[in-house]
């Protein structure tokens, strides 16, 4: 084998083993944030700060980092829930704490959820610390929710600021992701479909019936693997592969340490925001 083609090769294997950490450590990283989201306890927390509708509070909450926008703006950045539903639950939620106001209760909500389901979980100092890094070096240039949520400030404990740490890198990833489905052509439908299916369109608020997609599967994975190769190359900015992966396996035993610890029963399920 030839020097050029040697290097092309080892070349093609690090952008692998890159992409792969990239994806490993965004697997745990969306569910633990949306194990936060979505639990009777954030949304029982956002009634106590007296929000009508815990998806009020969700849309203010992680929306209002966008400061005094309209309901328009706020759907174009979150991108896959059907427009009205946006508009209702953005302007309920702004109506009580205001967009800056909202993001600042949902941030302590976020460090209040680790410190009652993270503490003693092994390794959060390390998921903050490796986090951290990325935050500080990702780019932020077309990433609007991400951009606010980059400058929020962390809390000093540990729990709550690994926590916001990872939901900093959620943030990130999916504005990233949001991006790459926009250049896809997928509607938000077809995205969903495409997905997982039927359900999860009429969770995010849209009607039947629901467009299939099929025959743009390709266009899916096309969009699953530039978001993949865009956060391994931001991250790789900041971490060797070796951290990368390290802070996979951080965050996926940080995410089953909440999971055991925040288990909600069958019947105390999470509800579509219809």
């Amino acid at each position: 084998m030839s020097d050029a083609n040697l290097s092309a090769n080892l070349s093609a294997n690090l952008s692998a083993n890159l992409s792969e950490a990239a994806r490993a450590a965004g697997g745990p990283i969306e569910a633990i944030g949306a194990l936060y989201m979505l639990h009777p306890e954030t949304f029982a927390r956002s009634a106590e700060h007296g929000y009508p509708n815990p998806f009020a509070g969700y849309f203010a909450g992680r929306g209002g980092v966008l400061g005094d926008a309209e309901a328009s703006t706020v759907n174009a950045v979150f991108a896959v829930f059907e427009p009205n539903a946006v508009k209702m639950f953005w302007e309920q939620g702004v109506a009580v704490h205001g967009a800056a106001g909202g993001a600042a209760v949902y941030h302590e909500q976020v460090a209040e959820f680790a410190r009652k389901h993270l503490t003693g979980a092994d390794g959060l100092d390390r998921i903050a610390e490796l986090g951290q890094r990325v935050v500080d070096s990702a780019p932020v240039l077309g990433l609007p929710l991400f951009a606010g949520w980059k400058s929020m400030p962390l809390a000093e404990d540990t729990p709550a600021r690994a926590m916001q740490v990872m939901f900093k890198l959620r943030e990130l990833r999916g504005s990233v992701h949001m991006a790459a489905l926009a250049v896809s052509g997928l509607t938000p439908i077809e995205a969903h479909m495409l997905n997982r299916g039927a359900e999860y369109c009429a969770f995010f608020g849209w009607p039947e019936p629901f467009a299939s997609g099929a025959g743009k599967e390709s266009d899916r994975q096309v969009a699953e693997d530039t978001t993949n190769r865009r956060m391994a190359e931001i991250m790789a900015a900041a971490l060797s592969v070796e951290e990368m992966h390290e802070l996979g396996r951080l965050a996926s035993a940080a995410l089953s340490t909440a999971t055991a610890s925040a288990a909600v029963p069958e019947e105390a399920g999470v509800h579509s925001p219809r």
